[in-house]
């Protein structure tokens, strides 16, 4: 079954689109919650709210890609988890994202996140990378997945890995400037 015949069943408000989910980006949505989490539990519970949130968001919503539109919610869903676990908790995801905020000067406040203008800064740095360097930073800052884990993925070494990362944040963080984002 096609994203589309699920997002079909969903506006049909037909029970097999979340059967449907399941079967197809279910594990997907598990796995950033797992990655971010690093808690099973968590990310069951993150799976199950991912679930809810599509129910009651489509319709109106029609996503071009449910994946996309899913793998953010269950992303969204483990970040305010781990914020909510407590302070001296934090991930590496979010500590690397304030690395990022503290060489532009960005705040990345939820307000700022969800700011199109951003959208599209990250957007035009990632279609000028790699497909590579692109895959990477997604698997990175938006799936939360370690640095063994991308290596393992793309036959690179973590050092390798680490490095072209190290220097996608430090250039990322100057396009943030240019755009305004920061001092």
């Amino acid at each position: 079954m096609t994203e589309r015949d699920i997002v079909a069943l969903f506006f049909a408000r037909d029970e097999r689109a979340i059967a449907e989910f399941d079967r197809s980006l279910g594990a997907l949505c598990y796995k950033i919650a797992l990655d971010l989490t690093g808690d099973p539990g968590a990310a069951e519970e993150c799976l199950n709210d991912t679930r809810l949130r599509l129910w009651n968001a489509i319709p109106p919503e029609d996503p071009v890609s449910l994946k996309a539109y899913a793998a953010k919610i269950a992303r969204r869903l483990a970040l305010n988890r781990i914020e909510k676990s407590g302070a001296g908790k934090r991930s590496a995801v979010l500590v690397e994202l304030d690395e990022i905020a503290e060489a532009s000067s960005v705040s990345f406040e939820e307000e700022l996140v969800e700011s199109s203008a951003l959208s599209d800064t990250v957007n035009r740095y990632l279609a000028g990378r790699s497909k590579l360097e692109a895959a990477i930073f997604v698997r990175r800052y938006f799936a939360g997945e370690s640095g063994r884990d991308i290596s393992r993925a793309t036959g690179l070494g973590v050092s390798k890995v680490s490095r072209m990362l190290k220097q996608m944040r430090r250039e990322l963080a100057e396009e943030l400037r240019k755009e305004g984002f920061g001092k």
